[in-house]
């Protein structure tokens, strides 16, 4: 979601549909062969866009050869699978290649799933065109849940075709382009059907300092986009915030109609939070992703950023070396469920332990939200009636 767009996996392509309905079915293979019958290999297309009197023609060719050389980076930097992924370009005919529809309850960050077969249940649903993804998103809304539709620049077939580069995405300036590359590169090296806040949180990972590698490589110090960086992490932060004020209304026994007025409240308080820290939250780039903030909105970011840090820790602990780091991520995918949660969990508060004064810096000054946050359970909660379901 930083910089305006998110980086998700469309679970599309032949065999993955699996007991959806034929018309998804469809869709979906449709537009993935569409995409992949676009494709032209790079090396042609630099050659090509070379000798164009035009600049933005030359940028372009500047870009995919920039991107082949970020290629052999991060195979030989970063331990990262490469193969023929990101060999070929396709120009698109809008921003986005894919739409995505996430979806909540009213009264619960439990994210709506849908599951499919090989890659698992995931809190995301995945469109070629916007319309699906808006149909599907009004049915859910129809049935009292939250929902949001986001429009998406790249997504991974996790190695069942060779991804392309798209226009949706190849001239984002630098650091955003290198972050997403790298982030999509890393769906190659571990995948667990189910766990995608793990599988997501890890390319993150991966992602951001995969770019600081990058950056230092060329010599700097410090990613360009260091002040993006730090508005994205405090608006994850200022965001986590929110989801904990509302995690103890919706868990609180009042009654629904209390819940409710309570949630509007936690948001609006989030809202003006954002609004009065505007300058050093990206300075309107998250404008209309905090417009929309529901549930769903939440569940979205959960995914990729709540486990962050227990990723951080672990790169840490085996002293910054990438191909050490892969095999323990490995290995914490082979565990059982609930064991990798624990040591998630675990390695989460290690970080947390050794950061909390730098975490504490990301933290946007919110008065109304941290009231919210410091409350038990909300006004009314006494009145709760026997009986009364906590969603209807």
């Amino acid at each position: 979601m930083r910089r305006g767009t998110v980086t998700l996996l469309l679970l599309a392509g032949l065999g993955l549909a699996g007991c959806q309905t034929l018309g998804y079915y469809g869709h979906v293979t449709w537009g993935q062969l569409k995409l992949l019958g676009a494709r032209a290999p790079v090396e042609r297309v630099e050659r090509d866009l070379r000798g164009s009197p035009r600049a933005a023609d030359r940028a372009l060719a500047d870009r995919l050869r920039f991107s082949q050389a970020l290629l052999v980076f991060a195979e030989t930097e970063l331990a990262l699978p490469v193969g023929r992924r990101y060999r070929s370009y396709v120009e698109l005919d809008g921003p986005y290649v894919v739409w995505n529809v996430f979806a909540a309850p009213e009264l619960s960050l439990a994210p709506h799933t849908w599951c499919y077969p090989v890659a698992g249940c995931a809190p995301y649903r995945g469109y070629f065109h916007a319309r699906g993804a808006e149909r599907t998103a009004a049915r859910l809304a129809s049935r009292g849940m939250d929902t949001w539709v986001g429009g998406v620049a790249a997504y991974s077939t996790l190695g069942w075709f060779a991804d392309p580069l798209l226009s949706s995405f190849v001239d984002w300036p630098e650091p955003g382009f290198v972050e997403l590359v790298l982030h999509e590169l890393a769906h190659g090296v571990v995948w667990v059907p189910g766990d995608v806040a793990f599988n997501e949180s890890y390319a993150t990972f991966v992602g951001t300092r995969g770019a600081a590698a990058w950056a230092a490589r060329r010599g700097g110090s410090a990613p360009p986009d260091a002040a993006g960086r730090l508005a994205w992490a405090r608006l994850v932060d200022l965001l986590a915030r929110t989801r904990t004020a509302l995690e103890r209304i919706y868990t609180s026994s009042a009654p629904d109609v209390v819940r409710r007025a309570e949630k509007a409240r936690v948001i609006e308080a989030a809202q003006a939070c954002y609004t009065a820290g505007r300058a050093g939250l990206g300075g309107g780039r998250f404008d209309a992703l905090v417009a929309s903030l529901n549930n769903a909105v939440l569940v979205s970011i959960a995914t990729y950023e709540d486990l962050v840090p227990a990723f951080a820790r672990l790169h840490a602990a085996q002293g910054g070396d990438w191909p050490s780091f892969h095999a323990a991520v490995r290995a914490l995918a082979g565990l059982p469920a609930a064991a990798r949660s624990a040591a998630l969990a675990e390695l989460a508060d290690q970080d947390r332990a050794e950061h909390g004064d730098d975490h504490d810096a990301e933290q946007v000054e919110c008065e109304a939200l941290a009231h919210h946050v410091a409350d038990g359970e909300p006004a009314g909660a006494e009145d709760d009636h026997v009986g009364r379901g906590r969603d209807g």
